[in-house]
């Protein structure tokens, strides 16, 4: 009788912290107006799966991010599913059913292309931007883009093929924020 007390506490216990958690990670964000962001700058850190959006050099919003399947180091060459590490800008900007919004970045950059160079890499990639998912994908991305930065499981795996992953609301806050020429650095 006393173990099967046990058990059925323990198990209520474990359904509570299972429900807390999928409560925290479905929840969608109220809609909020994006501030006026003077001077915006985007500071994305690989290790703490995150995304800073920094407006006249002050920190305005942090937000939850994912990367490449292979997120530990610097994109190399196209295919490696790393997100690059270095400073960039965004290049370009836009609406797509794909990936909700799409801020494109400017690698490979002059040192990604002597890097590669160095190493004899004649592909080092394209195409790598900020962006969302499409609609049909979007609570499922929140819940993974969530849970993947609350535990550390980013810097394991990430869904993109080197790109970095936000919720579609977080990545709206971003896109209504940044122009093209906006400052990126990516950390590791």
């Amino acid at each position: 009788m006393q173990r099967r007390r046990k058990v059925l506490v323990a198990t209520c216990l474990l359904g509570a912290v299972v429900f807390a958690i999928a409560g925290f990670a479905l929840a969608r964000p109220r809609r909020t107006a994006t501030p006026a962001c003077p001077s915006p700058e985007i500071r994305i850190h690989k290790s703490a799966a995150s995304l800073e959006l920094v407006c006249a050099g002050q920190v305005e919003r942090r937000f939850p991010a994912t990367f490449g399947a292979r997120p530990q180091g610097p994109k190399l060459e196209e295919g490696d599913e790393r997100t690059p590490e270095g400073e960039y800008v965004i290049s370009s900007r836009l609406v797509t059913p794909k990936f909700h919004r799409f801020l494109g970045i400017n690698y490979p950059n002059a040192q990604d292309l002597q890097r590669a160079s160095s190493l004899g890499i004649t592909r080092p990639g394209r195409g790598i931007g900020i962006h969302g998912v499409d609609a049909r994908r979007a609570s499922v991305a929140r819940v993974w883009t969530r849970l993947a930065a609350a535990t550390g499981l980013a810097r394991l795996w990430g869904p993109t093929d080197g790109c970095i992953g936000l919720t579609n609301e977080d990545v709206e806050v971003v896109y209504e924020s940044v122009q093209p020429g906006t400052k990126v650095l990516i950390s590791p």
